[in-house]
C-alpha cells in the first residue's frame, strides 16, 4: 500500500472517530445518570422498612419511577453503544474497501444510517428519562409537603 492510499484511509476514518468520541461523552453522561437512581433506590428500600404506613405508598411509587428510569437509561445506553458499533463498522468497511479495492458503499451507508437512527433513539430515551426525573421530583416534593 502506498502513502497516498494510507492518507486516504486515515482521512476517511477521522469523521467516524469524531462521532465515536461524541457518543462516548453522551455515554459517560448516561452512565453517571443511571448511578444516581440506583443509589436512591437502595436508600429508599431501607427507608420503606422503617417508614410509617402513610409514607410507604409514596416511597414505593418513587422506587417504581426510579426503576423505570433505570430501564429507560439502560435502553438509551444500549442504543448509544449500538451506534458506536455501527460507526466502528463503517470505519472497518471504509478501510476494507480502500485496502482490498472492493465496493462496499451500500453497506457503509446502511451502517452509518443505522448509527444515526440508533443515536437519535438513544437521545429520545434520554429525554424520556429527564421527563420521569421531573415527575419523581414532584412526588418527592409532595411527600415532604404532606
Amino acid at each position: 500500500m502506498d502513502t497516498t492510499n494510507l492518507v486516504t484511509i486515515l482521512q476517511a476514518s477521522i469523521a467516524p472517530f469524531v462521532l465515536i468520541s461524541g457518543i462516548g461523552l453522551l455515554l459517560l453522561s448516561m452512565t453517571n445518570r443511571i448511578a444516581r437512581p440506583t443509589d436512591i433506590i437502595r436508600r429508599l428500600l431501607m427507608e420503606v422498612q422503617s417508614a410509617p404506613e402513610k409514607d410507604k405508598g409514596s416511597l414505593i411509587r418513587q422506587i417504581d419511577h426510579l426503576r423505570k428510569r433505570c430501564s429507560i437509561l439502560r435502553t438509551s445506553i444500549f442504543l448509544s453503544i449500538l451506534a458506536i458499533v455501527c460507526v466502528s463498522g463503517v470505519t472497518l468497511l471504509l478501510f476494507a474497501s480502500l485496502v482490498f479495492e472492493v465496493r462496499l458503499h451500500f453497506l457503509v451507508q446502511i451502517l452509518f444510517g443505522g448509527s444515526l437512527i440508533s443515536l437519535i433513539a438513544s437521545l429520545l430515551f434520554l429525554m424520556q428519562d429527564i421527563r420521569i426525573t421531573l415527575h419523581a421530583l414532584d412526588l418527592e416534593i409532595k411527600r415532604h409537603s404532606d
